[in-house]
């Protein structure tokens, strides 16, 4: 009798346990139903592009559920447009979703086999402009990149060189032309050398920067020369050496003519007489 009462009252307890157990359960997923719902949708980095652009590409809904949501689907998303470089992602308990994205800007052109190339800062190609010269690009034309004769440019990708040096100074140079100002002023930047790059002015100056440590130091210091002989007369072939990052060697295309001083003729002695 007592065995039986014992064995009734632990099927009850069991039956409780699993009641209580379901119903917590059931709170449970009812809160993360609520909690982790997105609200709204918040995009960090855009310039250019308009935030419903970047949340369209996302392919995330008011609504839905953040669980759900990887770094890994935003990026393939996000990044099937060439411009928008995915960074990452947050959520707080507002419900408010944070896409962390940097857009990708023309800031160089490059020419191989006829053809006009876009990129930005980090030689990622964004579009392909023909035969012209694409026009309403904020930086300069690169040369003396070493272009990899198998491989083709294609749009969306990295520049195919056989030097990643290059690539990495040139993303540098940009970075630091930006900063300062002087991108939108530069026409060219050689890192044919990554040891005696140069850039050229849309005044035709030739700012030699050397290598890239100091690169800011430098590129202030040219800017200041530019400003100082700009007001003095024209700049087209002159030349701004500030590879040493302390100071500036300014060549001016046309050296002065320096003018002999005439000396006077010394007057013939008078001869004395026999």
């Amino acid at each position: 009798m007592r065995h039986r009462k014992r064995k009734k009252a632990a099927k009850q307890t069991m039956a409780m346990s699993i009641l209580v157990v379901g119903a917590l359960a059931a709170l449970i997923v009812l809160a993360c139903s609520r909690v982790f719902v997105v609200r709204d949708v918040m995009v960090v980095g855009n310039r250019n592009l308009l935030r419903e652009e970047v949340v369209t590409q996302s392919g995330v809904n008011i609504g839905d559920n953040v669980l759900g949501i990887s770094d890994q689907t935003l990026k393939q998303a996000l990044e099937q447009n060439r411009y928008i470089e995915y960074l990452g992602h947050g959520f707080d308990y507002r419900g408010t979703l944070t896409l962390r994205i940097q857009e990708r800007l023309g800031m160089a052109v490059v020419y191989d086999l006829g053809y006009y190339y876009v990129l930005d800062a980090s030689g990622v190609v964004l579009e392909c402009a023909g035969s012209a010269y694409p026009t309403g690009v904020a930086g300069p034309k690169v040369t003396g990149l070493d272009l990899s004769p198998n491989s083709r440019v294609t749009v969306g990708e990295k520049l195919p060189v056989n030097d990643k040096g290059q690539l990495e100074a040139m993303e540098t140079v940009l970075t630091e032309l930006e900063s300062t100002n002087l991108l939108g002023r530069t026409s060219e930047l050689s890192v044919k050398n990554t040891d005696n790059i140069y850039i050229l002015t849309a005044e035709g100056a030739k700012i030699e920067l050397g290598d890239t440590l100091s690169l800011r130091t430098k590129l202030l210091i040219g800017q200041e020369v530019l400003s100082v002989r700009e007001a003095q007369g024209n700049l087209l072939g002159a030349k701004i050496d500030v590879s040493n990052g302390k100071n500036a060697h300014y060549i001016p295309a046309i050296l002065p003519t320096v003018t002999p001083t005439p000396t006077a003729t010394p007057a013939p002695t008078a001869t004395a007489a026999p």
